[in-house]
C-alpha cells in the first residue's frame, strides 16, 4: 500500500532513507566517513522531507504488512521554493552543520549544482528510497507508478540511472565536476 506520510512518520522515513543512501556518492561527498554519515544523515534526510512537505511536496510511503519499506518525495512544479524560515524550523535537526561548516558548504554546492539543471516546469522526484532489506521486490517501481507520469530526477549512482532507464526514464544529462561526484539527470514523459 502506498499513502501519504503523516508528519509523525517522517522520522522513521528518514531512518529508512539513511539506510538506503548510506553508500550514495552524493551523500558520501557531503558527509565523508561512514561513522559521520550514520550519525548525521538521518537528521539531514528528515529535514529534507519536512521542508519538502512544508513547500507542497507529496511525501509518500510504501507499506508491507504495516511496515514502512520505501518512500518518495515529489515536488510539483507549483511547489513553493523553501524560504529561510522553512530551514530555520529544521535547526534542531541541522544545528550540527554549525560544527561542520565544510559539510554545509559541500551540501550547498551539491544543491546549487542540482538546481542549476533542474527544470522547474516538471514534477521533481527529490527522493526515492527503499529499505535495503526490501530492495528487489518492486517497492521502488510501485512508488514510481504512484508518482506523476511526467517526472524529472537526478541520481549520483550510475546503477540507479540504469534502473530508472529500465522503468521508462531517459537519460538527459551526465553532469561532471572536478570537485563533487558526477550525477545523472533523467526524465519520464
Amino acid at each position: 500500500m502506498i499513502r501519504a506520510l503523516a508528519p509523525d512518520e517522517l522520522t522513521a522515513a528518514a531512518q529508512l532513507a539513511a539506510a538506503a543512501f548510506r553508500e550514495d556518492a552524493g551523500f558520501s561527498y557531503i558527509l565523508p566517513g561512514d561513522a559521520l554519515r550514520r550519525w548525521r544523515l538521518p537528521r539531514l534526510l528528515e529535514a529534507m522531507l519536512r521542508v519538502d512537505a512544508a513547500c507542497g511536496g507529496r511525501v509518500s510511503g510504501a507499506f508491507d504488512d504495516g511496515a514502512l519499506v520505501g518512500l518518495s518525495s515529489v515536488l510539483p512544479p507549483e511547489a513553493a521554493e523553501p524560504d529561510p524560515a522553512d530551514w530555520i524550523r529544521e535547526l534542531p535537526r541541522l544545528g550540527w552543520f554549525a560544527l561542520e561548516p565544510a559539510a554545509l558548504l559541500r551540501a550547498m554546492a551539491v544543491r546549487r549544482a542540482i538546481e542549476s539543471v533542474r527544470p522547474k516546469t516538471l514534477d521533481y522526484l527529490n527522493l526515492l528510497a527503499v529499505h535495503p532489506a526490501a530492495q528487489g521486490r518492486g517497492v521502488g517501481a510501485a512508488l514510481l507508478n504512484a508518482a506523476p507520469k511526467t517526472l524529472y530526477l537526478e541520481t549520483f549512482e550510475a546503477r540507479n540511472a540504469e534502473w530508472y532507464e529500465k522503468r521508462g526514464f531517459r537519460l538527459t544529462g551526465e553532469i561532471h565536476s572536478p570537485v563533487r561526484p558526477t550525477f545523472w539527470t533523467l526524465r519520464r514523459g
